[in-house]
């Protein structure tokens, strides 16, 4: 009995010894590699990565709730924050609002986006392409801003020049 018990004590001493030796012989990779899967699951549960709800992102865009108008700024609550996208979009004239210019590609990052998640008001998104803003409204509402618009001077999105036919072939051209 006490020769068993010794012997355990001594296979468990001799264990540790040899998980000490693994331990200390790669120690340069798990000192390298914990830190790593520390700062990957940081940035995986971080506020500002992307939601990958589509459907959730999307609905706005078909309801057309995310599209304002020229003449119902008025009706939003708060301080308003105009993006303009370009130099060339002047539909804005002088409201009373603040205006900032950022550029398409660096809507995303840390300085703009943090501009735009801290303001406390409406967020009106506006371009000379009204595809710019419908792209670039939907890469910043995924990041997790709400209050967020595509400021529009048009009522009509969606206005076609010619009348849509599947076949022309079936009658004659009006």
């Amino acid at each position: 009995m006490l020769q068993k018990n010794l012997t355990e004590d001594v296979n468990e001493q001799d264990l540790k010894k040899q998980m000490m030796k693994l331990i200390y012989r790669y120690k340069i990779i798990i000192a390298f590699l914990v830190p790593l899967l520390i700062l990957l699951s940081i940035r995986s549960c971080r506020s500002g990565s992307f939601k990958y709800d589509a459907g959730k992102w999307a609905e706005p865009s078909f309801d057309n709730s995310n599209v304002i108008h020229l003449a119902e700024i008025g009706k939003l609550a708060g301080e308003r924050l105009i993006v303009c996208l370009d130099d060339s979009y002047t539909i804005i004239g002088d409201m009373s609002s603040t205006r900032v210019h950022i550029s398409p590609d660096s809507v995303l990052t840390r300085k703009n986006l943090t501009l735009i998640r801290d303001h406390k008001g409406p967020v009106l998104i506006s371009s000379a392409d009204p595809a710019l803003s419908a792209r670039i409204w939907m890469v910043i509402s995924q990041t997790g801003c709400s209050d967020l618009f595509i400021l529009s001077d048009s009522n009509d999105n969606e206005v076609f020049k010619h009348e849509f036919r599947p076949y022309t072939m079936v009658r004659p051209e009006l």
